[in-house]
């Protein structure tokens, strides 16, 4: 009897800790489950195995232009730079064909190992960029140059690089598909109901795949 008394406490204990760890592992940051969902669709990334996702409460700055990312001043610049324009990264050869991808792509060699293997980019900061220059063709007067050469390029090519922007995003909002929800509440001085859109998110660490993307860089070229 005794035996089974604390057999039945011994499962009790495990089951209790499970739970506990349960709990605790939805309230802290999750990691690596990423690179298993990728794997399971047979897609790869360098940087797969990085990414941790954390509960984030979106925040809306009032004003709108306490953000360091709205407006025209050098701190905006600076901000913008700081998370659109980070270097490219590289992925092994033996790694390569994990991207379906043409042999013929460029390579690269790491300049810390003396390894050869493919330059690539992470999209996010892509989609940073297109999202920083259609910010910036919000403000022509200011932005005469949408490009950082000594000349302007012509207004058809600028124009295609504009709707190259909005299909990437574009794309990549459908991708993810954001299925969290806003409310509506009445706001003083405001007619009506507004949308709250202060809401809750399971976001990945941009931080922490920055600082990847930084540890890994690769020199910087021209493509």
């Amino acid at each position: 009897m005794t035996y089974l008394l604390l057999a039945n406490l011994f499962v009790f204990m495990i089951s209790a800790l499970a739970l506990v760890c349960t709990v605790y592992s939805q309230r802290t940051k999750s990691s690596h489950s990423a690179a298993k969902l990728m794997g399971e669709f047979g897609i790869f990334s360098p940087a797969m195995h990085v990414v941790e996702y954390e509960r984030t409460q979106f925040k809306l700055p009032n004003p709108l232009n306490e953000s360091k990312y709205v407006g025209i001043t050098d701190d905006v610049e600076n901000a913008w730079m700081d998370i659109a324009y980070l270097p490219d990264q590289m992925v092994s050869m033996q790694d390569f064909p994990k991207l379906q991808k043409p042999a013929d792509s460029l390579k690269v060699t790491d300049p810390k190992t003396g390894e050869l293997g493919y330059r690539v980019g992470l999209e996010v900061f892509h989609q940073l960029h297109c999202l920083n220059l259609l910010r910036m063709s919000t403000y022509p007067e200011y932005y005469t140059k949408l490009w950082w050469s000594d000349t302007n390029d012509k207004p058809e090519k600028v124009r295609a690089h504009l709707d190259h922007c909005i299909e990437i995003l574009r794309m990549n909002l459908m991708c993810l598909s954001d299925v969290n929800v806003f409310t509506f509440h009445d706001v003083p001085g405001r007619k009506g109901p507004w949308p709250d859109y202060e809401s809750h998110h399971v976001c990945r660490d941009f931080d922490k795949i920055k600082q990847w993307a930084n540890d890994n860089a690769m020199p910087y070229e021209d493509v």
